[in-house]
């Protein structure tokens, strides 16, 4: 077993205090019990909470050490469970906060208990020798349960090659799992550690920084030998789910009978183990990492790894620190009252002199000039009244204290500015690394995971605060790059469509098209016309259309043999290709207030979509026209913003935010249009059919055609510089668009 750890000593221990403590077996007793270390950070927490859990880290160590296993748990449960029992008032201070990891390694065994939000990771290497990563904690839920020090234990199995990881917190603000894991990929135990420890020491923070490194290693870890591994070591899933799914409450354990037992057999057991270490050394060697306290007691300063092997003082310590708080107290209002009169009196004396000087009231003026030369002449004759050596000395303290500012000044900054890089540079890798992983992504046509990826990169470039020139440029082409990618994924085409009818010396109004007979029609609201156009020749007749007022919308059934407009109203009328004569049908609905729109014939149905009713009627031929419908939802829908309907055996729904909903035998079905960005805003127009294998969708305001699958993946987006405002397009059975923009017809094809 390797073991390796870093600690970094924050420079405010007030609000960020680190233990560390690892103990290692050196008897044949002990080594059967393993491995012991506990891993703990406070934040805002005081001496005495500090000095609790500490004694509380050593209890637990005494204990396990000195407790043996029975048959229904083992040494390390039972410990915990007593400490768990008097742990309690490590939790009331108010104000602070505490993360804590305590846990032993026994014959590759591995028990561990938390409380807060430390991290532990397990790294192992996969069948292809690749080192994996996994959070065993991820998102800790037992940080607000602050009766319960320790709720649960864990317990798995470590292999050959694994690496166990436990960090305080903070470690994951500079080192994220990717990160670390590239480093220990890159880096034995004892490597990894100290680059760590280098870069946090380097930060120069307020808080402090602990962590630990298991590591059990294999012949791929080690130096090479010339020989060769007969098999790779196992994954080490199995463990990690075995370790998840032995998981074990601790706080349904705690009876108050099972408390008094555990607590008359452990404190006997401390009480003698104490008793050994006043009177004999030690017999197991201990590894124990030491860092101070910044705030000192009576004598010395407190080791925060090292328990004391010495009676206590008889003085409690709340005396002390009561008598210490006092004594500070009062040199600190001391302090200050003097500063504060000083100040006062020098600012009313610097007042009133310049009062005088200024207003020059009874000709004080040439007094208080006077005053301050006489001043100056005698800080100047003071001076060249001193000794030889007295003045080099006070020249050269005032050199000292200006270089001693100019150096703290020049450290402080040049510690912020390497936080800073070091930050940007943690941000510039992410950025990279979701690139990199797009790419990936691509590579097996994954391009939902690649566009989500992409975004997230281009949003943590955005946040990117950039200051250098080099910076800017790095950004400018990592934004690039991603742009690229971008372009490629949402499939965007500028066209040159053909042009193919110009309504505009007609004076027509016309913003919706259909195509029934091989012949195109063009409508609109406020036009009176039907305007017949013919594809090939572009020639354009005009049809009265004032029988229905205000046409909105049309519909052709797949027989081609007629064409359903529906009024502004709600009416409808029905036109003869053969007769070109457009004549106004009977249809009623089930509901009087009705808001009717987007007619769709299907198997010779009528479906409509009525809007204030939240509603779809589906209405079947009669001989004056339509019936009066009945309803086709099952289930309750808000369809107040849907803009247009499309079936093709199943019902399509297109809303006014842009989102798509696919309906079929009532209800609503699952849909998820893929790849589509920029998102829709204010779409017009949704088209398909039976003998369409797309979903089409105009959209104006950014002059586009967008082109789905029936699954939702993106196909194609089209636009075209010489598009000023689209309103109306139609598909033929041969994938012939014919798009309508200001009144002109024109066409292409989508392959």
């Amino acid at each position: 077993m390797e073991i390796h750890e870093f600690f970094v000593e924050g420079q405010d221990q007030s609000r960020s205090h680190v233990l560390l403590h690892i103990t290692e077996p050196s008897t044949p007793q002990e080594e059967a019990k393993g491995y012991f270390f506990a891993l703990a950070e406070i934040n805002n927490g005081t001496i005495e909470q500090i000095q609790h859990l500490q004694q509380m880290i050593d209890d637990l160590e005494s204990g396990y050490y000195e407790t043996d296993d029975t048959e229904d748990k083992t040494a390390f449960e039972a410990t915990l469970e007593f400490i768990n029992c008097r742990g309690h008032h490590l939790l009331q201070f108010e104000d602070s906060l505490i993360h804590c990891l305590v846990g032993v390694i026994r014959d590759r065994e591995l028990h561990f208990a938390y409380h807060g939000s430390p991290q532990a990771v397990l790294f192992y290497r996969k069948k292809d020798n690749e080192l994996e990563a996994v959070d065993i904690l991820g998102a800790p839920d037992n940080l607000l349960n602050n009766n319960q020090l320790f709720s649960s234990i864990l317990e798995g199995h470590l292999n050959l090659g694994d690496y166990f990881y436990a960090s305080t917190p903070h470690v994951n603000d500079y080192f994220t799992l990717d990160r670390i894991k590239k480093i220990v990929e890159t880096r034995n135990a004892r490597q990894s550690a100290g680059h760590i420890q280098k870069v946090l020491d380097d930060i120069k923070s307020d808080l402090s920084f602990g962590g630990i490194f298991f590591h059990l290693p294999t012949y791929v870890d080690l130096p090479k030998t010339g020989k060769t591994p007969k098999s790779l070591p196992r994954g080490t899933v199995e463990s990690l789910n075995k370790m998840i799914s032995r998981e074990k409450n601790t706080a349904e354990m705690l009876s108050p009978s099972l408390w008094r037992r555990v607590n008359k057999r452990l404190n006997t057991r401390l009480a003698v183990y104490r008793q050994k270490h006043q009177t004999a050394t030690l017999d197991r060697t201990q590894t124990k990492r030491q860092k101070q306290i910044s705030k000192t007691m009576e004598k010395g300063k407190i080791e925060t790894n090292v328990r004391p092997r010495q009676e206590k003082i008889n003085e409690p310590i709340l005396n002390i620190i009561l008598v210490s708080l006092g004594k500070s107290l009062f040199i600190l209002l001391s302090s200050l009252w003097r500063l504060l009169r000083g100040s006062t009196i020098l600012l009313a004396r610097t007042s009133v002199a310049l009062f005088f000087l200024l207003t020059n009231r009874d000709n004080q003026r040439e007094t208080i000039r006077k005053e301050w030369r006489q001043a100056y002449d005698k800080k100047k004759d003071d001076f060249f009244a001193l000794p030889l050596l007295s003045k080099i000395l006070l020249i050269l303290t005032i050199v000292l204290a200006v270089i001693f500012v100019g150096s703290l000044t020049t450290f402080k900054l040049k510690s912020a500015y390497q936080a800073k890089k070091i930050a940007y540079e943690n941000q510039i890798q992410a950025v990279i690394d979701k690139k990199n992983a797009a790419d990936s992504s691509l590579l097996y046509n994954d391009e939902a995971r690649a566009f989500i990826l992409l975004a997230e990169a281009k949003e943590l470039l955005d946040k990117l605060i950039q200051d250098s020139h080099l910076e800017k440029e790095k950004a400018s082409q990592l934004a690039a790059d991603i742009e690229t990618s971008l372009t490629h994924l949402r499939k965007w085409q500028e066209i040159s469509p053909t042009l193919i009818a110009d309504l505009n010396p007609n004076q027509a109004k016309v913003e919706q098209l259909i195509i029934i007979a091989n012949q195109i029609l063009a409508f609109g609201p406020d036009d009176k016309h039907l305007y017949r156009i013919e594809p090939l020749s572009g020639q354009i007749n005009s049809l009265d259309a004032s029988l229905l007022p205000k046409l909105i919308a049309a519909s052709v059934p797949k027989e081609n043999d007629y064409a359903v407009f529906l009024g502004s109203n709600g009416q409808i009328a029905k036109y003869d290709p053969e007769t070109q004569i457009l004549s106004q049908k009977d249809i009623s609905y089930p509901q009087v207030e009705t808001k009717i729109l987007s007619p769709a014939i299907y198997n010779r149905r009528l479906y409509v979509v009525d809007t204030q009713n939240n509603q779809i009627y589906k209405h079947s031929p009669i001989q004056t026209g339509f019936d009066r419908g009945t309803a086709w939802l099952e289930e309750e829908l808000n369809l107040s913003d849907a803009i247009s309907l499309a079936i093709d055996g199943d019902i399509y729904i297109l809303k006014t935010t842009g989102e798509i909903w696919k309906l079929a035998d009532g209800l609503k079905q699952e849909f998820n249009p893929s790849g589509l960005d920029p998102q829709l805003e204010n779409p017009r127009m949704f088209y398909t059919n039976a003998s369409l294998n797309e979903l089409y969708i105009l959209e104006p305001k950014n002059k586009r055609l967008v082109i789905l699958d029936k699954t939702g993946k993106l196909l194609g987006q089209y636009t075209s510089p010489i598009w000023t405002n689209p309103t109306g397009f139609i598909v033929d059975n041969e994938k012939n668009i014919f798009l309508l923009d200001n009144n002109k017809v024109y066409r292409f094809a989508w392959k």
